[in-house]
């Protein structure tokens, strides 16, 4: 598994300050799912996620503590969590309402985007709020109790107030700890009126108190990142890998389709400083076919610790603007950054969180073909070729070893995937990004674009997406014709993405 820590989980907070069983989900979305090394069941769900209310959700949060997945929400008005097995049905939990605000303070109304962090030995939820007058919305943090595996096991009372000598207006903000010192980032006016929200960092003294002087690390640079006025930067998190830190925001007005995510990272350990940060020139996750609005994500690993989920809210519907739904879908890493592809759109079938190796690995390593479920032909090097570049094809189930292929698990959730014939790699050509790119073959060096997710979409079929892209091996049009160029496309719920796995 990679050397990567999720600073945002309660283990990193752990480690820094201070055996999942196999099971049924018994769901209404359960589905068979048919594995070369035995059978079980793989849930299968759809976007948006469902609630008990089918209400409007929105600036999710979700983290794994002892074996569970929470989600901490607000009404406007209450600060809640709920508690769940899985992650595909967090909103269908009841809600256990953890404050209610006083009338008369500062803080009695607007609790915007709360957050469940545990730092020092205890659970704490950093939140906005205000008396009534936006103008006056700052963080505020609740503390709650010691057990770092259940959140629930205990009160939460008001804290303190949360604000850098220079106090001015401040939402969305997270803590986290890096290096041995814990910093906290935000949303914010540069003066006393809503011109624009860039993002500041400062550093802490402990999980309640902010100790320096903020710091601007962004502001709204490009045109993706000023629709709508006030042009914002807002809903920064945190995602470390190794020495790498980076931040993902949303860009634009939340009000708008163009709401989206952004990214900036940080190399060189010095996070007090705007001159470190790098910021993507492109949006990080931008609004693609029925899912507009794309941003406020969070970040949470499946049961087995094997695969990266984010979680964001999105329009419900096409300008619905603050109406807004939960998604979420897995994304990978190009080295110590990562990489999110596009929204998987509503109403494609997904596979839940893997509940243990087998369901991120579900094929046991050896040599198999790759059977098209639209067509019934074979992936296919033509003729055999040894020569790295030969464009991939379908082609009549023949069995000879030109339509075998090797499937090397790589213990992280992705497979190597060589021909038989040549000994070379499927490969996504060139790394590229794009819908449509040719698949290869091609030599052994290593890199995302020769990693490979399975993914079991039962009743004995299967995707195979592409660790770089994202993207799935697909049948163009599905075209019958033998000799038909195979290519990357984004994920939808036709056949000529399904696959059979036969030995």
């Amino acid at each position: 598994m990679r050397n990567t820590f999720f600073i945002l989980s309660v283990v990193a907070s752990l480690l820094l300050f201070n055996s999942c069983q196999k099971s049924k989900i018994n769901t209404p979305d359960t589905a068979k799912a048919s594995k070369l090394d035995g059978n079980s069941l793989s849930a299968i769900f759809t976007n948006a996620l469902p609630s008990t209310d089918n209400g409007s959700y929105y600036d999710p949060w979700v983290i794994r503590a002892g074996g569970y997945y929470y989600y901490c929400g607000s009404d406007g008005g209450r600060l809640w969590i709920t508690k769940s097995a899985t992650l595909q049905n967090i909103l269908q939990q009841t809600k256990t309402y953890i404050f209610t605000p006083p009338a008369g303070t500062l803080y009695s109304s607007d609790l915007w985007a709360p957050e469940l962090h545990y730092l020092g030995g205890r659970w704490y939820v950093y939140f906005a709020a205000d008396d009534g007058n936006n103008n006056n919305h700052r963080m505020h943090v609740l503390e709650g109790g010691g057990d770092a595996n259940d959140p629930l096991d205990g009160g939460y009372n008001y804290k303190a107030k949360l604000a850098a000598t220079t106090d001015n207006w401040a939402i969305d903000g997270s803590p986290f700890v890096y290096n041995g010192v814990t910093y906290f980032i935000w949303s914010g006016w540069e003066g006393n009126t809503n011109v624009s929200q860039y993002l500041y960092i400062a550093t802490m003294s402990n999980p309640y108190t902010i100790n320096s002087e903020r710091v601007e690390i962004s502001r709204p640079d490009y045109a993706w990142e000023k629709v709508g006025t006030p042009t914002v930067n807002e809903g920064p998190e945190t995602l470390v890998s190794g020495s790498t830190v980076n931040v993902i925001y949303s860009a634009s007005g939340s009000w708008t389709n163009d709401y989206c995510l952004g990214r900036l990272t940080c190399t060189n350990g010095n996070l007090m400083s705007k001159a470190s940060w790098t910021k993507l020139s492109t949006p990080a996750f931008s609004k693609f076919g029925n899912v507009f609005g794309p941003g406020h994500a969070s970040f949470v690993q499946s049961p087995d610790n094997l695969q990266w989920w984010i979680v964001y809210h999105a329009a419900n519907a096409d300008g619905s603007g603050w109406d807004r739904r939960i998604m979420t879908q897995q994304f990978s890493w190009d080295g110590d950054v990562p990489y999110f592809g596009y929204p998987i759109e509503k109403g494609i079938p997904i596979p839940a969180p893997a509940i243990d190796p087998s369901y991120s690995m579900p094929v046991a390593n050896g040599t198999y073909r790759i059977k098209s479920k639209v067509t019934g032909q074979c992936l296919d090097v033509p003729s055999g070729s040894t020569t790295p570049g030969t464009q991939l094809q379908e082609w009549t189930d023949n069995g000879n070893i030109a339509q075998k292929w090797v499937f090397t698990s790589l213990g992280n959730g992705y497979y190597k995937i060589k021909s038989t014939a040549s000994n070379l790699c499927l490969d996504n050509a060139g790394a590229s990004l794009n819908a449509g790119n040719i698949l290869i073959e091609w030599n052994d060096i290593g890199g995302t674009a020769q990693e490979w997710r399975v993914q079991d979409m039962g009743s004995g079929y299967f995707k195979i997406i592409n660790c770089h892209s994202l993207l799935a091996l697909n049948v163009p049009n599905s075209n019958t014709t033998p000799g038909t160029k195979l290519e990357q496309w984004y994920e939808n719920q036709y056949d000529a993405e399904l696959w059979s796995i036969v030995p």
